[in-house]
């Protein structure tokens, strides 16, 4: 990587940059360090990595091999970024379906009620990093927005379709044969009573941290067993440990105790962008939630009329939106590319800080 190109990465959250070129895939350009964002996603390599953010951050800056830096590069991650993008769009439908049959009989208050609880800014949110998975434009949108009004936002975490997918994954036959050998079973009976829980609490919201633990470590369990038990040699090794590892690397993306960190140390006196704003959520997979304000519903309606624009030029371009995802399909073969690679211990290190 040319020299110039690496200072342009710069710091990762204020942290002097020691990895190997290949770590330098998942760097932020310089304006992220020290919790800044005035570039957030003005480069391809900072913006692409949408709910991937998790692993590009914390104490320090993993080391990954180039071998494992091959599986993790731009175009990978932009298939991640559409995949979970129209697994989201199919979702969204859904939930928009039900509600229509709900609330027919209040259609006169439809509008005020999806701009208050956050509908209608993250319908235009997933509209426009559809149209940008790499937030590379989105990015430079130049409307200002204070610091003190991007900690005012009730973001949540976007997560329901990454847990949908560890579901899916973990279904009745859904495991590679060798991890549905016998010798597993106790471990399958584990992860399944994991999993179950957490499908329940994100569609009523989100995941709890006790919830996210307890899914967290029956992963790791069964990885521990598997190492234990089978050979690197054996047929079927090298499917079932990207399989572990798939499922691993989206546990961690439930959750990200880094988020309260840097909305902490956002500076008021320095002056933000709503480019700023949809580059943050999307590396961080969040969406708006319920104001429960009117400083919070106030917000919302100053964001709406800026990404109807960006929305709309993105249209003008003639960008076509992904086919939503209905089965899932697309999203778990995305995340089995975006995690390929990855070494456990890298994955455990960084579930250890959540």
């Amino acid at each position: 990587m040319h020299s110039s190109r690496l200072l342009a990465l710069g710091l990762l959250l204020g942290l002097a940059l020691t990895g190997s070129n290949a770590s330098a895939q998942f760097l932020y350009p310089r304006g992220y360090g020290g919790y800044g964002m005035s570039r957030f996603g003005a480069d391809p390599a900072a913006g692409y990595m949408a709910g991937l953010g998790a692993y590009a951050r914390g104490q320090g800056v993993y080391a990954l091999k180039k071998a494992q830096a091959d599986a993790i590069n731009l175009e990978t991650m932009l298939k991640w970024n559409k995949a979970l993008r129209a697994r989201q769009i199919a979702l969204r439908e859904e939930a928009r379906k039900q509600a229509i049959v709900r609330d027919r009989e209040a259609e006169a208050r439809a509008a005020t009620l999806n701009l208050e609880d956050g509908t209608t800014l993250n319908d235009l949110l997933l509209q426009i990093v559809d149209s940008d998975p790499g937030v590379t434009i989105s990015s430079r949108a130049r409307e200002p927005l204070s610091a003190e009004a991007i900690r005012e936002i009730p973001f949540e975490w976007d997560s329901m379709a990454i847990t949908l997918c560890v579901d899916q994954m973990t279904g009745t036959d859904s495991l590679p044969p060798l991890l549905m050998d016998r010798q597993f079973l106790e471990e399958r009976k584990a992860l399944r009573a994991a999993v179950v829980p957490a499908l329940k609490e994100d569609a009523h919201g989100k995941v709890s941290p006790a919830t996210r633990k307890r899914l967290v470590a029956a992963i790791h369990a069964f990885q521990a067993s598997f190492s234990k038990k089978v050979s690197e040699f054996e047929p079927g090794f090298d499917e079932s440990k990207d399989f572990l590892t798939t499922l691993a690397g989206l546990s961690g993306l439930l959750d990200d105790s880094s988020l309260k960190v840097f909305l902490a140390r956002l500076d008021d006196g320095e002056q933000r962008t709503v480019g700023d704003l949809i580059a943050f959520m999307n590396a961080f997979n969040l969406r708006f939630g319920p104001a429960s304000s009117e400083r919070q519903i106030g917000i919302y309606r100053r964001l709406v009329p800026s990404f109807v624009k960006l929305r709309d030029q993105f249209v003008a371009a003639g960008q076509k939106p992904s086919t939503p995802d209905q089965t899932g399909e697309g999203l778990k073969s995305a995340a089995k590319a975006a995690f390929k690679g990855m070494d456990w211990n890298e994955l455990a290190a960084h579930a250890k800080t959540q």
